[in-house]
């Protein structure tokens, strides 16, 4: 037996932003509460914003965006699942917080539970985020070599308190030619830690050579 749940957050004008910059907008064109015959909106939105995947266009200029990857890329039948929460705001996650007998050395998906998507509603979500060391970045291209997904319920890689430690790092994932993508501030509330997870769909906004789009994530899981 198995259930399809969201990994990813719906977007609204609540929706959190990296440095407290600009987020979702909507406009309402038509609406039937104004005797319109339908309802339409337009929507305004930064790329990074939400559930979304950072491709390696993001902090490489010749690397791959959206568009290059085939349909069959988003699927990920492999998955490997940490909680190392409760993290500390501002904490540096690196190779020796990370609970490595857990991943598995044919996992294509890493995701990471830090505990700090809790915090989504506060200001310490964004202005004092964990950020993760660059160093990990090839730690684990070494110990998971068809890792190809590293996701996380924190709004960023890294954290606005040290930026350019946060620009290596992205650098460090992306810039390289195994890149492994970033799949940032994830929504954990409805997976209990230890379930199996069979399979997981990361299904990205198709926005044509974009460095980053927000995604709906599902994935199934055993009951």
């Amino acid at each position: 037996m198995s259930r399809w749940i969201y990994l990813s957050h719906f977007l609204d004008t609540s929706t959190p932003a990296y440095g407290g910059g600009e987020t979702f907008q909507t406009v309402f064109l038509k609406s039937m509460e104004r005797n319109d015959s339908c309802n339409t909106a337009r929507w305004t939105l930064p790329n990074h914003i939400g559930t979304h995947i950072d491709c390696p266009r993001h902090f490489s200029r010749n690397g791959k965006t959206l568009s290059d990857y085939p349909a069959e890329f988003w699927l990920f039948k492999s998955v490997s699942f940490v909680d190392i929460s409760p993290v500390t705001p501002a904490q540096q996650i690196d190779m020796t917080v990370l609970q490595f007998g857990k991943i598995l050395p044919e996992t294509d998906l890493l995701l990471i539970k830090t505990g700090f998507g809790e915090k989504r509603s506060d200001q310490v979500y964004w202005e004092e985020n964990p950020s993760f060391s660059s160093d990990l970045a090839e730690y684990l291209r070494k110990q998971c070599t068809k890792l190809r997904v590293m996701g996380f319920d924190t709004i960023s890689l890294s954290s606005w308190k040290d930026r350019e430690l946060g620009r290596k790092a992205h650098r460090a994932f992306l810039d390289t030619q195994q890149p492994i993508m970033l799949l940032e501030d994830m929504d954990f509330s409805q997976f209990e830690s230890g379930t199996p997870i069979i399979q997981v769909i990361i299904s990205p906004l198709p926005v044509r050579n974009a460095d980053a789009s927000p995604c709906t994530v599902l994935a199934e899981v055993e009951v």
